[in-house]
């Protein structure tokens, strides 16, 4: 296969835009370290050696990671992928466990489906040294609440993700087996380390330290007590010793890529030109190519969309009719890859690709991460890879028995959005790896978990000294203690968190509604989305792609206890699209500011405020007719085909100018984006946590009413808000001197629109009041138009601060200024129904109804009534 695809290379067929070769290496070898030299291990790495015809027993950096692990330090493996970290970290925990039986070693994988793939290399290597079964265990959310305690009473070293650490051990340190387990670490293994970064690797740096602590507290009287110790890998983190530093508090030896021994096969890299949208046409003429032509070694396409990979896999089997679905798992040249599939089907897919029985597989980031698959020598990657983090891993998927290729299917000119060629693109570093430890929302969060911990093992409630804190951690968990005397800013994250910190802050940006996808004739699921891939991928009526068949989608069931979506086999020529409109709305209201953040200029304002992000699938369009399908005329025909609503709350910064070119939709979007990029940059945060929005944004004013149209939002992604835009209000002035500055020297084509309003955009933030008061100046309200809900909305009633039931919209109107609603409560659940007023900013889109929809409202007729089309932003509707 590797012959061909270079073949292909070197023909017309396909127009190489770049191409270059990264050449190959010749192993070097180390010595095994005296520690392990008279015991089994020593044994067992030379016996290793021997049957791989290695000229040493060891690769140089592992040697010399091993010599650094026996003198206790900590360490980090740093090398390239398919370099054997993982020999090094399981021979130093299988060395600590045969020096002292009592001692237990936990490793942390970020993946339950990398920790399921990984148990198999220590039980292999653990059977080799003659360790009986169950001497390795695995706790994940995969793993029932009744075997886990076993798991922790018979195994030495325990596979575990930090989000079943951080809320089932961490929170159960009152039972004597779990403080057993904590009290006899010895080592903490942290493989794929780069992936502890953002909201996750933040929320990980004070898991780490809480186990710290809850374990020094619990050998406070043991003598010749010793530091925990720690190992990590990873082969993309830009400066790995400054990175775990952060990450867990400690110093670390650093064994990088310049001692990487591990031989290397030659590699060639090359981007193959695509015109725009035909970049699935291509790859799947590429996979056909190379399934005719080699029959050794195996591919791995890499596609960032869920649905493309779907359809690149069904490209590549050219199934043409349902009734060759059936056998695809077994069968199938080609098979998709990717979250949400049931753990059959996907360990199904993995033992076929290293068997070598599956010549291709296309995946998202999935198979990015760790799975050792050898034999594969050819990749490719759908469009420029979104970060250079993940084109080092993708690109080290290949090549790892025999020389290799690397396809990069895009457009002519897509590198030219970095700056770069393709061989600048590949010589740079990866991008660096975003802690966020001074937020001190996320320390009030970890406070409250810290002091839960330290009750129930018994501690002083004091903060433990034995540990390096993040700075300002201190006093963050003194006002989240018990009795603590905390400020109102944090009154929202405390009831987020309620009697149960553990579960109410989960470690990553999560809280979305999971849906299981269930066959019409079946009750077990066949796999799951979450709510927001749901409203993209299974909206009602939608064909869903699922491991290379195509299903229709008959209904959503949400409740309390089972939510899931009902889906029927259809063809997979039937092909639809959503129409998706997505809506902001914040207040400048006292009650809606933080800390009473809003400065004025006469020509707008900032603001930091709470927010509420709304999502909804409008309809559907035919790929094949073009024809739209809206749910307003479907469900009077079928009341399954609804619109489908996503809900979540953040906070973030609004800004609005009362200019005339601020009211170019267009402008503001550009304009959002670029204040997002140059945010992101300059205050190292990571993309994926903060969004950015130029249309369809409506602010309640201090009148009550609602201002539309006229905004910018920079928001938190983040679940509940960390507020990490806090620093792009207080910041603002700065942040758009970098951006002015920018754009001036931009040759960018979208930055043309900006160039000339740059002087505009700079003087009246100057003139924007810095003193933090409030004036009661109005925004004009465009055309006397008002976003209210319809009547007959099925819309949630919050009353003072709690979610109550659904009310039904009567109608609105507004009394003293204040935009109100006349609504019907309905008698349920022992409340007794009837109609009062109720004010709007206490009614919210309900979360398990979708029958509501925005209308516009003539202030002063009192009436519905469309504005003119200029004043309503069609825009806003996302394919």
């Amino acid at each position: 296969m590797y012959h061909e695809i270079c073949r292909l290379l070197e023909g017309t067929d396909f127009h190489v835009v770049e191409r270059f070769n990264l050449p190959g290496c010749t192993s070097r070898h180390g010595e095994i370290p005296r520690f392990l030299f008279n015991s089994r291990l020593g044994l067992h790495l030379h016996q290793k050696a021997k049957e791989e015809n290695w000229l040493g027993a060891l690769w140089s950096h592992q040697s010399q990671a091993l010599e650094a692990l026996g003198e206790g330090e900590n360490v980090v493996v740093s090398t390239g992928t398919a370099s054997g970290k993982s020999l090094v970290f399981r021979t130093l925990a299988f060395h600590k466990s045969l020096l002292n039986p009592d001692h237990r070693i936990l490793v942390f994988y970020p993946l339950k489906a990398l920790a399921a793939d990984q148990i198999r290399g220590w039980n292999e290597m653990a059977c080799s040294l003659g360790y009986p079964e169950r001497s390795i265990g695995r706790i994940d959310g995969s793993i029932a609440y009744k075997e886990r305690e076993a798991v922790l009473d018979k195994a030495k070293v325990v596979l575990m993700t930090p989000d079943v650490c951080h809320a089932w051990l961490m929170s159960r340190l009152s039972l004597p087996i779990i403080r057993k387990f904590v009290q006899s670490l010895s080592l903490v293994v942290m493989d794929e380390a780069h992936t502890f970064e953002d909201v996750f690797g933040s929320n990980f740096a004070f898991l780490i330290r809480r186990l710290i602590a809850v374990r020094n507290h619990l050998l406070h009287d043991v003598k010749g007590k010793k530091s925990l110790q720690f190992v990590a890998a990873t082969a993309t983190i830009e400066n790995p010793a400054e990175h775990l530093k952060k990450l867990t508090g400690s110093n670390f030896h650093v064994v990088d890529h310049t001692m990487d021994g591990a031989e290397q096969h030659e590699r060639v890299v090359a981007h193959v030109e695509c015109e725009e949208g035909d970049e699935l046409q291509v790859a799947s003429t590429l996979h056909e190519n190379m399934l005719e032509g080699g029959t050794s070694g195996g591919f791995i396409t890499f596609l960032d969309s869920r649905k493309g990979v779907e359809q690149l896999a069904l490209k590549s089997n050219n199934v043409q009719n349902s009734n060759e679905l059936g056998n695809l798992l077994n069968q199938a040249d080609v098979l998709p890859y990717r979250a949400g599939y049931d753990a059959s089907d996907r360990t199904e897919i993995e033992n076929r690709l290293k068997s070598g029985t599956l010549r291709g597989v296309v995946s998202t980031s999935a198979l990015e991460l760790g799975i050792d698959i050898p034999h594969l020598c050819v990749g490719l990657n759908i469009g420029v890879p979104t970060t250079r983090k993940a084109y080092r891993q993708r690109l080290g998927r290949v090549g790892r028995s025999g020389p290799g290729a690397f396809i990069v299917v895009a457009p002519r000119h897509a590198f030219d959005g970095f700056g770069t060629s393709f061989q600048e693109y590949h010589d740079m570093s990866v991008e660096p790896s975003y802690l966020y430890l001074d937020n001190r929302f996320m320390q009030f969060a970890h406070g409250r978990c810290l002091a839960m911990e330290l009750e129930s093992i018994g501690a002083l409630s004091n903060t433990p000294k034995s540990v390096v804190w993040p700075r300002g951690f201190r006093e963050m968990h003194a006002a989240a203690r018990p009795g603590g005397r905390r400020p109102p800013e944090y009154d929202a994250i405390a009831a987020l968190g309620g009697d149960t910190p553990h579960y109410g802050y989960p470690m990553r940006n999560v809280g979305e509604i999971n849906f299981q996808i269930k066959l019409h004739s079946q009750a077990d699921g066949i796999g799951d989305v979450n709510q927001l891939q749901a409203l993209r991928e299974c909206y009602p009526g939608a064909t869903y792609l699922h491991l290379s068949r195509a299903y229709k989608v008959q209904a959503w069931h949400t409740s309390t206890f089972d939510s899931f979506i009902r889906v029927k086999q259809t063809t997979p020529t039937r092909s639809t699209k959503p129409r998706i409109r997505t809506w902001i709305h914040a207040g400048i209201a006292p009650v809606d500011l933080h800390e009473n953040r809003l400065v004025r200029g006469k020509d707008g304002f900032l603001a930091e405020c709470q927010m509420q992000i709304t999502e909804r699938v409008e309809g559907y369009q035919d790929s094949q007719t073009g024809r739209f399908y809206p749910y307003s005329e479907l469900q009077q025909r079928n009341p399954n085909m609804r619109a489908r609503t996503r809900n979540f709350r953040t906070s973030g910064v609004v800004l609005c100018l009362q200019t005339v070119w601020f009211s170019n939709a267009s402008i503001r979007r550009i304009l959002a984006d670029r204040i997002r990029d140059v945010f992101l940059r300059e205050y190292s945060i990571s993309p994926r946590d903060i969004g950015a929005a130029g249309t369809n944004i409506s602010v309640s004013g201090l009148e009550g009413g609602n201002q539309r149209g006229i905004y910018i939002a920079i928001y938190d992604e983040t679940y509940g808000s960390l507020r990490l835009t806090e620093r792009l209000y207080l910041n603002f002035n700065h942040v758009i001197g970098r951006l002015c500055t920018a754009i001036k020297s931009s040759a960018s084509v979208t930055d043309e629109q900006l160039r000339d309003v740059t002087s505009d955009l700079q003087k009246a933030v100057m003139e924007f009041s810095d003193d933090g008061s409030i004036q009661n100046d109005n925004i004009d309200v465009p055309v006397g138009h008002e976003q209210v809900f319809t009547k007959g909305s099925i819309v949630c009633y919050q009353e003072s601060g709690q979610m109550g039931t659904d009310v039904q919209i009567i109608q609105p109107t507004f009394m003293n200024g204040i935009l109100m609603y006349q609504v019907e409560l309905f008698a349920r659940y022992g409340h007794v129904g009837g109609k009062r007023w109720v004010a709007a900013s206490s009614l919210l889109p309900s979360a398990m109804s979708d029958q509501w929809d925005y209308a516009w409202w003539n202030r002063e007729k009192e009436i519905y009534e469309d504005p003119p089309v200029s004043e309503v932003e069609a825009s806003g509707l996302d394919s």
